[in-house]
This record gives C-alpha cells, structure tokens and sequence, in this order.
C-alpha cells in the first residue's frame, strides 16, 4: 500500500513538470530580472545646459536624481551620477521607479504658496503638490505644464531655502534665479512612449 502511494505521488509531481516549464511569459522577457521593461518609456533622465557641457575626463553626465536614500521620497536633484535613477510618465504624472515594490511620483510643490516664484520637484509616497499640473515630451525633452502655462522645458537646479539642492521650475518665462544652474532634461531611450 505504501509502494502504491509513492508511486502515485511521484508519477502526479512527474506529471506536473510539463505545466511548470510552460510558465507564461512576456515577450522579449527571458527572466523575471528583466521584468522592469515591461513598463513603456521607462529611462534615465539626462540634463543638458552649459554646466553639462563643461566634461571633466571621465566624468559622468548630470541626470534627474533624488536626493535622498535610494526608495525613499525627497527632493529631486540634477548631478552627475554613475547609477542613475529610472523614471516614466504614465497618465500625466511622472513616475520614480525604483524597484517593482518602490515607485514613486514626482510631485511638483508651491513651497512658498506665493505665485510665481519657482515650483519645486520631490518624490513623494502619493501623488500630491500643484493642482492640475500635468507632464509630457516634446521630442525628447521633458515639460510640465499647468492649465494654459508651461515650463517651456526649463528647469534650474538651485539650493531652497534650507541650503539643500532641489531642481526648481517656474510657469513663465524667468530669468534664472541667483545661483541656479539652468538644465533641459531629455530621454534618451527609444522605447520611450510621446503620449
């Protein structure tokens, strides 16, 4: 009796190894490391302005980074970064992907609630700050824009109030505030989804 179970159990589990190597997968996916690109338009984020253009021999671009420790919310920040973070837009907002369990969206606040100083960006556990703001591409660039107003794809990296660095915007055309390092921000990536 117990020879006739064993059997049984071993022929059932023998049975079940054709179905568990039939395991559905995506295409272009050969492992489950790769499963990250199965979210479109997700890539780096590239600064380009006169500081970018001032490459120090072996030195690393300036990308969109966070200013805080890797998975957590902070300011968003422009610097050369040897690993630098991954972002997208989905439904108008802009999105930190850090991993499958860790996405975050870049928020844009009023941090002085007066209009028409600079809007700051961070990453935040839930979507938030300015009401009705909205991000897209043009080409390859980055804009925000709120209502009938836009950035026109410029962005100033500055310190805030604080003394700590943070990548600023403002919904009209400004001069470059005291300090600040003037970027454009592009992807690069050719997975990358314009709508």
């Amino acid at each position: 009796m117990f020879l006739i179970t064993l059997v049984s159990t071993i022929t059932a589990f023998l049975a079940l190894v054709p179905f568990v190597s039939a395991m559905p997968s995506f295409e272009g996916v050969t492992s489950w490391s790769s499963i990250n690109s199965l979210v479109p338009g997700m890539s780096q984020l590239q600064g380009l302005g006169p500081i970018a253009t001032q490459n120090d021999a072996g030195s690393f671009p300036y990308y969109m980074s966070i200013a805080a420790p890797r998975g957590l919310p902070g300011n968003v920040t422009m610097y050369r970064n040897k690993f630098p973070p991954l972002f997208y837009i989905h439904q108008n907002q802009l999105w930190h992907y850090h991993n499958d369990s860790s996405i975050l969206p870049v928020n844009v606040h009023n941090p002085t609630g007066i209009a028409g100083l600079p809007l700051q960006i961070r990453t935040d556990e839930q979507p938030g700050g300015v009401e009705g703001g909205r991000w897209r591409w043009q080409g390859t660039m980055l804009f925000y824009e709120n209502g009938s107003q836009n950035n026109q794809g410029l962005f100033y990296s500055c310190q805030n109030a604080n003394g700590l660095n943070g990548l600023f915007l403002f919904l009209q055309c400004s001069p470059p505030p005291a300090g600040c390092t003037p970027f454009t921000i592009h992807s690069f990536s050719n997975t990358r989804m314009t709508h």
